[in-house]
């Protein structure tokens, strides 16, 4: 499986369809009907409310730029590159906070909507610790607080293999001059290729410090 990384997707070909498969590099947050990013940290007296919602996707704006940055890579035209999302199936989507031994806990679980863009909405409440955390975390201090996503991916493998078949024949006989006798052999090379689809497990986390600047 070779992977090509472009700006913000990365590219997976197979070579047996020609298709060239695509996912994003990065969890995102998800924008509401104005463009602004779903994400609020809210007071209400002395109770704290983190409100979060992640997306593991590529706009249409970004499945274009990313076609476009292929193909100038491969010298192609775009319009010849046949574009299709890489078949992921999301398995768990989580909030985690530091626990202060070079770990994390789960501060929420959740599950994604199931399709593209694979929402996950988080609404927690934070007690005066927590709200810490999290400030320290969106003011740029790493490791305080994470969105993860857990990710099941279909991805394309081919494997080629070759093989050699050798004949021979062989004959004899007596004839007016004596016996003979005469051989011949014949070798044929073949090879073969076959696409399957591997299954993988990976994380994709969203550092706090960097949620403030995701797309």
């Amino acid at each position: 499986m070779s992977v090509i990384e472009l700006k913000n997707a990365m590219v997976i070909p197979d070579e047996e369809s020609g298709v060239w498969y695509y996912a994003p590099r990065t969890l995102g947050i998800a924008l509401d009907g104005n463009g602004r990013p779903q994400f609020n940290l809210l007071a209400a007296g002395p109770v704290s409310f983190l409100q979060i919602t992640g997306t593991w996707s590529l706009s249409a704006a970004d499945v274009d730029a990313a076609k476009r940055e292929l193909a100038g890579k491969l010298g192609k035209d775009p319009a010849s590159l046949n574009f299709m999302p890489v078949p992921e199936t999301i398995d768990g989507v989580s909030l985690l906070m530091d626990d202060g031994a070079d770990g994390y806990t789960v501060l929420q679980q959740g599950k994604s909507s199931g399709m593209p863009p694979f929402h996950a909405a988080f609404n927690v409440m934070l007690d005066e610790k927590q709200l810490k955390t999290v400030k320290e975390g969106l003011d740029g201090k790493r490791h305080q607080m994470v969105l993860r996503y857990d990710i099941t991916r279909q991805t394309p493998v081919t494997s080629a293999s070759a093989g050699h078949v050798a004949t021979s024949e062989a004959a004899e006989g007596d004839g007016p001059d004596g016996s003979w006798s005469s051989a011949s052999g014949h070798a044929e090379t073949s090879a073969s290729r076959e696409t399957v689809m591997q299954t993988e497990k990976l994380g994709a986390q969203l550092d706090a410090a960097d949620w403030t600047t995701a797309r």
